[in-house]
């Protein structure tokens, strides 16, 4: 557990009123808030969501700051500083562990042909900030799934995921005037063996599966077909935060297609 205090990258200080006593931070802006109980005693914290604007409308140093709602003391807990850019940010809270408190999830929008966006989950539980999930860390979760996608004969596409030994066939004959003379011939034969791939880092989204149970993470992972423009629809998988291992596990053990 990572205490902020010890944190190399903290940006800790003394705040008045709800405004920064730094005088350069003119280009300082809040990017989303909300409120809630964070740190687990019972009374709701305001939290926010802030960033430095450059002259491109992209923001920078993307940090998160926190007022305890008992105390009215300030915290700002840094993000990783090669994932704190993003053109678009929002922030959720809702509890993923089953404690009091709620975890605070920051999705951050860099952009770029596959959209591409980072998350954080982040504990600040008795006021110690614990990551418990970092930018790029589903993209190896969901690679373990080991799916493959192979074009078909007659206008089909296979999508499988060895791991959990489950296939899925999707039909891609809408697109013949694209694909034709390019992947199939004029019978609907396969020019040459293809395969599409996933795009490992997924796009995140909190979802309740049982009113009484945590929240879980929705994560929806881009099927491309012959280029990332050519996408074929997304695989769903569930997961939730196991306070044993202190990782996140797929629950339940399948996935879905879902068409796009």
């Amino acid at each position: 557990m990572q205490n902020y205090l010890n944190n190399p990258y903290i940006n800790y200080g003394n705040y008045t009123k709800g405004l920064f006593n730094f005088a350069n931070r003119r280009n300082t802006y809040t990017l989303d808030r909300q409120i809630g109980d964070v740190n687990g005693d019972s009374v709701p914290d305001i939290v926010y969501l802030v960033g430095d604007k450059n002259q491109n409308n992209f923001y920078e140093n993307i940090r998160l700051m926190i007022q305890d709602g008992s105390t009215q003391h300030w915290y700002v807990i840094p993000l990783y500083p090669d994932y704190s850019n993003a053109f678009d940010s929002w922030l959720f809270l809702g509890s993923f562990t089953s404690f009091s408190s709620k975890e605070i999830m920051v999705s951050l929008a860099v952009g770029g042909s596959g959209a591409l966006t980072y998350y954080y989950v982040i504990s600040f539980y008795n006021n110690v900030a614990q990551y418990l999930l970092g930018p790029e860390q589903f993209a190896d979760f969901v690679q373990a799934l080991q799916v493959e996608i192979k074009y078909m004969d007659n206008y089909r596409v296979l999508v499988k995921s060895n791991m959990l030994n489950q296939s899925y066939i999707v039909d891609v004959s809408d697109r013949k005037e694209f694909y034709e003379g390019r992947v199939y011939d004029k019978e609907g034969k396969l020019i040459k063996p293809l395969e599409g791939f996933l795009i490992y880092q997924p796009h995140l989204y909190p979802v309740k599966t049982d009113g009484i149970a945590p929240y879980k993470l929705q994560a929806q992972n881009d099927i491309a077909g012959t280029s990332h423009a050519d996408s074929l629809g997304s695989t769903v998988t569930y997961w939730k935060y196991d306070r044993q291992s202190k990782s996140w596990t797929l629950a339940p053990e399948y996935f879905w297609v879902m068409l796009g």
